[in-house]
């Protein structure tokens, strides 16, 4: 038609630029926001390398506090030093100390001291808890703050009745006879110094009673092999069988993390016992 003015080839095709270069420059600016966001939020001087992983860090924030995880029960969840955190369930008085690892997808790990996964913060905080009765996982629901928990501070007369009643317990409910006592450096120390000592018992008390559940078939040996249990001061928080004595060693000075768990004690005793384990299954 006459009336009308066609474009040219040359027009459309300078059009067209200008169409692709306003879209290319919206894309750019959109993929761009996130680590601007992330340049911006991050403390001055922060590489822009390091600006992302700081946001990533923040997206999987661990939220402390009251959990509960259903039929896995409840706990609370705590943060301590070096970005470590302290798990103590409900029904136990067991501080467990946990270790943070990067996982995939901005996930976090918390660890055990045996480098079991104890919980996994998925990268917008939700937490799922992993026990022996739920290996695929439970999922926690935040129920609110938690006091810390205090240092505790024992007497000697405390001391010296927690190994008593340690030593029951196991007669009572495991019937094993054990001897539990402090080493003279323990008992002369201060309430502090023996409030670690407690938790080292407790532990160590505890342990022998999940290796037991674990491994039924090691009673025997473990009867045969040991007969008494000793806390003392030592350089790091290890166990060793010295004749038939169970030497479980803490360090004061490193707080929770100065003394097993009883999940560590419990995989070291297994150490300890593996090299005739296999003979006691056939007995």
């Amino acid at each position: 038609m006459r009336g009308l003015a066609l474009p040219t080839r040359a027009a459309t095709t300078a059009a067209g630029r200008i169409v692709k270069s306003i879209c290319t420059s919206l894309l750019l600016l959109l993929a761009s926001a996130p680590l601007a966001q992330a340049q911006i939020d991050a403390p001055p001087g922060t590489p822009p390398g390091m600006a992302s992983r700081l946001a990533a860090d923040r997206a999987s924030a661990i939220k402390a506090g009251r959990y509960n995880a259903g039929d896995s029960g409840s706990f609370t969840l705590q943060a301590y030093s070096g970005g470590r955190y302290l798990l103590r369930f409900a029904d136990r008085g067991e501080s467990f100390v946990l270790t943070s690892e990067r996982g995939s997808l901005g996930v976090k790990l918390l660890k055990y001291d045996t480098g079991t996964v104890a919980l996994r913060v998925s990268m917008w905080g939700g937490l799922t808890l992993y026990t022996q009765d739920a290996p695929q996982g439970a999922p926690a629901t935040y129920q609110g703050s938690a006091q810390p928990s205090p240092v505790l501070a024992v007497n000697n007369a405390e001391l010296q009745a927690a190994l008593n009643d340690e030593a029951n317990h196991l007669s009572y409910v495991q019937n094993i006879s054990l001897k539990f006592s402090a080493d003279p450096v323990v008992l002369a120390a201060d309430p502090e110094t023996r409030g670690r000592a407690f938790n080292a018992l407790i532990n160590t008390a505890t342990g022998i009673e999940r290796f037991l559940a674990a491994a039924p078939g090691a009673r025997p040996l473990l009867v045969k092999r040991l007969n008494s249990v000793k806390v003392a001061v030592g350089g790091k928080p290890t166990i060793a069988l010295l004749g038939q004595t169970l030497v479980v060693s803490f360090v004061p000075g490193e707080g929770h993390e100065g003394h097993a768990s009883s999940l560590a004690i419990q995989q070291e005793l297994g150490k300890l016992f593996a090299a005739t384990a296999p003979d006691i299954a056939t007995k």
